[in-house]
C-alpha cells in the first residue's frame, strides 16, 4: 500500500503531447465550419437590416404623407433611400424632386445583390428603385442577396401592399 502512496501526481509529457495534439486537431476541423457559420450569420443580418430598411421607409411614407425611394445599386453595393417632396413653383400633386442628401447604407463587400427584379418607378432612377407610397403601396418589386459560397435570401417587396418578405433560397 505505501507504494501506491508515493506514486508520482501529474501527468507524463507523451500523455500532455497527446493531449495537445488531439486538441489541434480538432480545432483544424471546427474552425472552417465556424467560420462558414460565420458568415451565413452575417448574411442573415445583412438581408433583416435590408427588410428594416424597406419597412421604415414604408413606414415614413404613411406617417409623413411622401414618397420614399429606396435605391438598389448592385454594382456599388449600396442601398440608398431619399425621399420625394413637392417643387416649390409646382402645386402638391404635381411635379417632384428628390430630397439632396439621401441615406446610404453600404453591404459588406463578399455579399452581392442579384436577380434584381424591380417594376418601373414613378420617378426617375438612374438605377433601379423601389418606391413607397404614402397609402402604403408600392412599386414592388424582388432581388436576391447571396454570395458565391452561400445561397442566401430573397427580399420581397409587394406592390399593392408595400409588405416585406424574407425567403430563405
Amino acid at each position: 500500500m505505501e507504494g501506491l502512496r508515493e506514486m508520482k501526481k501529474g501527468f507524463a509529457l507523451i500523455e500532455l503531447i497527446i493531449v495537445i495534439i488531439i486538441i489541434g486537431l480538432s480545432a483544424a476541423l471546427v474552425s472552417p465550419s465556424l467560420s462558414r457559420f460565420s458568415k451565413t450569420a452575417e448574411l442573415r443580418g445583412t438581408t433583416q437590416k435590408i427588410a428594416a430598411i424597406l419597412r421604415h421607409s414604408r413606414s415614413e411614407a404613411v406617417n409623413k404623407w411622401r414618397i420614399y425611394q429606396v435605391v438598389v445599386h448592385s454594382d456599388l453595393k449600396e442601398i440608398k433611400v431619399q425621399w420625394m417632396e413637392p417643387d416649390e413653383e409646382g402645386e402638391e400633386g404635381e411635379e417632384k424632386r428628390k430630397k439632396p442628401s439621401p441615406q446610404v447604407f453600404a453591404l459588406p463587400d463578399w455579399i452581392s445583390m442579384k436577380e434584381v427584379e424591380l417594376k418601373a418607378p414613378q420617378y426617375s432612377s438612374e438605377f433601379p428603385a423601389i418606391e413607397f407610397y404614402p397609402n402604403g403601396g408600392s412599386n414592388g418589386g424582388s432581388f436576391l442577396l447571396g454570395s458565391e459560397a452561400h445561397k442566401g435570401y430573397r427580399i420581397k417587396v409587394h406592390f399593392l401592399t408595400g409588405m416585406v418578405e424574407i425567403e430563405k433560397i
